[in-house]
């Protein structure tokens, strides 16, 4: 069976600071991959395995911008290709490692690992919160034994809150409504909802510093930008009925079908440069992240992603079926012959 993810997209492979001159290998959509940066600085990401025998390249070192094979000492240059091979006086023609298309924005490194000719065609996700001034920020790393799809679909379907996160939940909501507004375009998906007013919880009091006597307005909303990331926001609205913001940005990248590198970064637009402010927000959300991970994994071992697509619907999953549709599109898109085969057997 297929994966159930799209190669053409632009994924994230690695945060910013993790791409040094120390070779990288992460695997990303189930292929081995290697990131370094030259001398330049400029990063660099090749198929983490030697043309050779295979061995991981990012096991090896750097000589100047080449990477040194530490199993038979070949060496490869920033392109990928073969230009030494100690044991004979020049390498063989045309050996070489693929290189990867990547780009560097919003203290991300991207990849694209599908066809490199449509990557320069395609943009980057923006994410205004990481490139612009006005937020403060902070964020993390994690591993996620469960398949992407688990981990998108978990964050677009916010009806868990109360029963997953109840200390996190604000007093008198017991349950999160329907989602107002759905927008759909050919790759992302918009949503918002309001949520009745409600005195604040304790994270929401310590962050703001707002009276906790009050009943506050709260407005839910964010965009499922591409398979690789969701941005999602939170915002409070105070007695000038002025806006607190919080937004979350999921870089979601499978690594397998059943794990995923989750790199999450959290924005506000308030108390900016209080560090104890951020401190708190980062505690509370990080929390909350390894709630969800633990969540994931049980249903991932439990009946895996398959499994847990073919249960029942309910009004909740309005976004979470959008979405299912525009991965589908895409992958049809990637793989037409097989879109063909399953359109028949559909029809049958």
């Amino acid at each position: 069976m297929s994966a159930n993810y799209p190669h053409d997209c632009w994924y994230v492979a690695a945060s910013t600071e993790e791409v040094s001159r120390e070779p990288l290998g992460r695997r990303l959509l189930d292929t081995p991959i290697m990131l370094y940066r030259l001398e330049s600085g400029r990063a660099v990401a090749l198929h983490d395995a030697c043309g050779h025998r295979g061995y991981p390249l990012s096991r090896g070192h750097l000589d100047g911008d080449e990477i040194t094979c530490a199993y038979h000492g070949i060496h490869y240059d920033a392109s990928g290709a073969c230009v030494r091979v100690p044991s004979q006086p020049r390498p063989p023609y045309g050996a070489c490692v693929r290189q990867y298309p990547v780009r560097e924005a919003g203290s991300f490194v991207w990849i694209w690992l599908g066809d490199p000719n449509r990557a320069q065609h395609r943009s980057l996700p923006e994410l205004p919160w990481l490139t612009e001034p006005g937020w403060d920020i902070s964020g993390t790393y994690l591993r996620v034994n469960a398949n992407y799809m688990l981990v998108h679909e978990h964050y677009l379907d916010l009806t868990h809150i109360p029963w997953v996160h109840p200390q996190e939940t604000p007093q008198d909501i017991d349950q999160v409504p329907a989602l107002d507004e759905i927008q759909v375009s050919e790759t992302s998906v918009t949503y918002t909802r309001g949520l009745p007013l409600a005195p604040l919880a304790d994270w929401e009091a310590t962050a703001t510093g707002l009276p906790r006597d009050t009943a506050y307005r709260r407005r839910h909303h964010g965009t499922f930008v591409s398979p690789a990331v969701l941005a999602e926001s939170w915002d409070i609205y105070d007695s000038d009925d002025k806006p607190l913001r919080h937004t979350r940005i999921q870089a979601v990248t499978p690594e397998t079908e059943t794990s995923t590198h989750l790199f999450w970064r959290f924005a506000h637009d308030y108390h900016l440069g209080n560090s104890d402010v951020r401190d708190h927000l980062h505690s509370v959300f990080e929390h909350v992240m390894r709630v969800d991970v633990d969540v994931l994994e049980a249903i991932e071992h439990n009946v895996g992603y398959r499994g847990s697509a073919n249960g029942f619907r309910v009004s909740a999953d309005a976004g979470v079926l959008k979405v299912r549709r525009i991965v589908t599109a895409m992958i049809d898109r990637e793989n037409p012959a097989l879109s063909a085969v399953n359109a028949v057997v559909g029809a049958l």
